[in-house]
């Protein structure tokens, strides 16, 4: 009776440590699997440059996340992003599947990426594939069902083409918006003047003509009073 519970318990504890065994290769694998996966930052400056969200043409499938530390519900969801992105890059590369791109946004300082995907409160996920944009929905942001959501869920989800991108101003179109605006702001300034001139050019001609009509007023007083005072001896 006593060796066979001590068979039991041998046998409870190797199935035990052989499970134990499993579970780390099974980490190990899906790591190494995962290898290099990272979340990337996107702002205004770099978020076409690298997704490519509205042509789709070379940099695949991006799953992105919209969010800003002063929301509270935005710091679970932000804290199991990383994790988010391991688990979908091995489970894509045990499928020999392309990788889907994860990043997330900082609305606070993206306000024109914000007014573009129509984000209106935080946090938001949307899938940017082949120049469209799928929006994730159904509450629980857990790491199960944003995978799920990245690799076939989208396909229930809302849709939309994705917005033209807006034009950002770069510091070489802001350099050439000053240096054409300080140019304008001086031409404005010599019409002015100019203007000016004019104006003081045509009254001192103005001016002239009368003085000299004046002139010739009181020069022609003393002829005609001389030519009637002869009129007069004549008489």
């Amino acid at each position: 009776m006593v060796s066979r519970v001590l068979f039991l318990a041998l046998f409870v504890c190797t199935a035990l440590a052989q499970d134990e065994d499993d579970a780390r290769g099974e980490q190990q694998i899906a790591e190494e699997l995962a290898f290099g996966a990272e979340v990337v930052e996107l702002n205004e400056q770099n978020f076409e440059h690298l997704t490519q969200a509205a042509t789709g043409a070379t940099s695949g499938d991006w799953l992105v996340l919209f969010c800003k530390d002063s929301v509270s519900r935005c710091a679970k969801v932000t804290a199991n992003w990383q994790k988010v992105a391991v688990t979908l890059a091995a489970s894509r590369e045990a499928k020999g599947m392309p990788r889907i791109n994860v990043a997330q946004v900082d609305t606070s300082t993206s306000a024109w990426l914000r007014k573009r995907f129509g984000v209106q409160s935080v946090p938001v996920v949307l899938l940017f594939k082949g120049g469209v944009m799928y929006s994730f929905h159904g509450g629980g942001f857990s790491v199960d069902r944003l995978v799920s959501f990245a690799e076939r869920d989208y396909e229930r989800s809302n849709r939309m083409l994705v917005p033209p991108e807006p034009h950002v101003a770069t510091p070489h179109d802001q350099t050439f918006l000053i240096t054409i605006g300080t140019v304008a702001c001086g031409a404005a300034v010599l019409w002015v003047v100019d203007q000016g001139l004019a104006r003081w050019y045509r009254y001192q001609t103005k001016m002239s003509k009368a003085a000299k009509k004046e002139a010739s007023k009181a020069a022609a007083k003393p002829a005609a009073a001389q030519e009637g005072a002869k009129s007069d001896g004549t008489r």
